[in-house]
């Protein structure tokens, strides 16, 4: 355990707000929740959020392919019946669709998104706020972690302005997805091993016994939130080696006792995931192409959104490159300084599980990418822990570089404007991305395309939309076609195919295109599908030269 020396290193003191950083905290803090919860329902619901619906109503994907045929006419609405809860499912088909067709991801977040739509309803606007919700526990998580870390609340408060304007934590509160409860059981439970390990709770067995319960229960909520905080714990399991360093004896025991407990409770889960590894492998296929200047160019821009975010992945112009390149290089210098910041000047106790949080997963991710190619670790999505232990740094950097204790009025100056100016990027960085209707975390280059798609075809006064494409691209364009397009599709499969090798082996056997139609669309065609048109007398032809070819015009010859 840490000395009294290193304890005099760590107190930087710890004095009350000045008035103007508190006044903008508070700012900073209602802005932030603010941004969590705007034009919820104009953003995209795209390819991920559709299946999040898909499973918390009940449904798998395999049952929509064998429900919907060419052989009768759909609408939008007979496709949004799969996205909507209703009384011919219940929690146990949540449970077993999430099992067969989505082992990859643990059931918590599903189970509470499936109460919430029946308290809320299945609206994109009540399925993206239970995100949004659970996103500002992370502000009193993130208090606790860094009162255990650093014992002051300057640091505290910090943190929490920091968390609160994040571009990274803004976007992802807002995605009907479980990242947002992955932040917060990755800090809990963080800060439940700080508090299970703090030398005063060995003189109290029954405060001791309910900490390491405390972590026990976290670690399980973590496990059951995300394959990846697999990550945390290996974090939390090397950090309690190295400080207890098995001198320790006492708490050694009780950790791996919590671990374990937490690890039992896991099983069904971890059970179902090994037995379908295979399947998880052919739908992350996706993540296995990219070269290596494009992965360590996208490193650095996943750091750099954690405080600056104006749209990557092709969705900023030539001006928003001109200012991203420079404020980029800026944030990943201060993000480096603030790591060496805090490896110079607190106690390993302290800097050892910042750092752990980072590696752990980094190197998990990174480690396969460079050795056999893939972009795991170039996708935001998958760094939480990352981002937890790069913002508690710089929280901790800038409160000691405001404290009291810094003599040199011309460096407090400095850091000030510093601290303003990277409020200030959060906010603009909120401000672009809420007026959006897609972004980078949701894949903007396809999704422009989509809307492109949705546009084109609700100009027509009796469209009809001809496909065999993967139902994950027909879930969410069909949010965004009007009534009155009607469609004639027999699906492919995405999250089925490798269970079900009948439904991807299928060919698709349009019946005759139907009379009555004032244009009839061919979206995203196999070439069989496009073989058996041409075969029955028509002529294609690009719709539109904007969708990139996703999109063709059937003409009688």
């Amino acid at each position: 355990m840490e000395s009294t020396k290193d304890r005099d290193r760590l107190n930087f003191q710890n004095p009350s707000l000045d008035k103007w950083l508190r006044f903008l905290i508070i700012a900073v803090l209602v802005i932030g929740i603010l941004f969590r919860f705007a034009n919820l329902d104009r953003k995209f619901y795209w390819l991920d959020e559709t299946y999040t619906s898909l499973r918390v109503s009940g449904y798998t994907e395999a049952e929509i392919i064998k429900q919907i045929s060419y052989q009768k006419i759909t609408s939008p609405a007979d496709l949004q019946k799969y996205q909507q809860i209703n009384s011919e499912k219940t929690l146990s088909d949540t449970l077993n669709s999430l099992a067969t067709e989505d082992p990859q991801h643990p059931p918590l977040y599903y189970v509470l998104a499936r109460y919430w739509a029946q308290w809320f309803g299945s609206s994109v606007a009540a399925m993206r706020s239970l995100a949004a919700v659970i996103s500002l526990l992370v502000f009193p998580a993130i208090y606790w972690l860094a009162w255990e870390l650093f014992e002051s609340s300057t640091v505290a408060w910090m943190a929490i302005a920091i968390f609160a304007i994040s571009p990274y934590h803004i976007l992802f509160a807002q995605e009907a997805r479980q990242y947002s409860l992955w932040t917060v059981t990755t800090i809990l439970s963080s800060a439940a091993l700080l508090r299970a390990m703090r030398p005063d709770e060995n003189q109290n067995p029954v405060a001791l016994v309910l900490s390491w319960a405390l972590y026990a229960g976290t670690a399980t909520l973590g496990l059951y939130t995300h394959l990846l905080f697999v990550c945390v714990a290996a974090a939390h399991a090397i950090y309690v080696a190295v400080i207890a360093n098995w001198r320790d004896v006492k708490t050694f025991i009780a950790y791996y006792v919590a671990a374990l407990i937490a690890l039992i409770g896991f099983m069904p889960s971890l059970i179902n995931t090994v037995e379908n590894f295979n399947q998880i492998r052919s739908t992350t296929a996706w993540a296995e192409q990219t070269n290596f200047l494009r992965l360590v160019s996208r490193w650095i821009g996943s750091v750099t959104i954690a405080f600056f975010d104006i749209g990557i992945d092709g969705t900023a112009n030539a001006t928003q490159l001109a200012l991203l390149i420079p404020v980029g290089i800026m944030i990943f210098a201060l993000v480096g300084y603030a790591l060496y910041f805090l490896y110079r000047h607190t106690p390993k106790r302290v800097w050892l599980i910042v750092l752990l949080l980072i590696a752990t997963t980094a190197l998990f991710l990174a480690v396969p990418d460079i050795m056999k190619g893939g972009r795991r670790s170039a996708n935001p999505r998958y760094l939480v822990p990352c981002y937890v232990g790069i913002q508690l740094a710089v929280a901790y950097l800038l409160s000691a570089k405001i404290s009291n204790n810094l003599d040199n009025f011309k460096q407090q100056k400095l850091w000030r404007i510093v601290i303003v100016a990277l409020f200030a990027a959060g906010l603009i960085s909120g401000g672009v991305s809420s007026q959006r209707e897609t972004w980078w975390n949701k894949g903007s280059g396809w999704l422009r395309a989509e809307l492109q798609v949705a546009e084109t075809v609700n100009q027509a006064s009796n469209p009809l939309i001809i496909s065999d494409a993967p139902i994950a691209y027909m879930m969410p364009l069909s949010y965004y076609l009007k009534p009155k397009v009607k469609l004639l599709i027999e699906p492919r499969c995405y999250t089925s195919c490798y269970k079900n090798r009948k439904l991807a082996l299928k060919k698709p056997q349009p019946s005759k295109i139907p009379d009555g139609f004032s244009e009839l669309f061919l979206y995203r065609p196999s070439s069989t599908l496009r073989s058996a048109i041409q075969q029955q007398n028509y002529q294609i032809d690009p719709a539109d030269a904007n969708v990139d070819l996703k999109l063709w015009k059937i003409t009688k010859k």
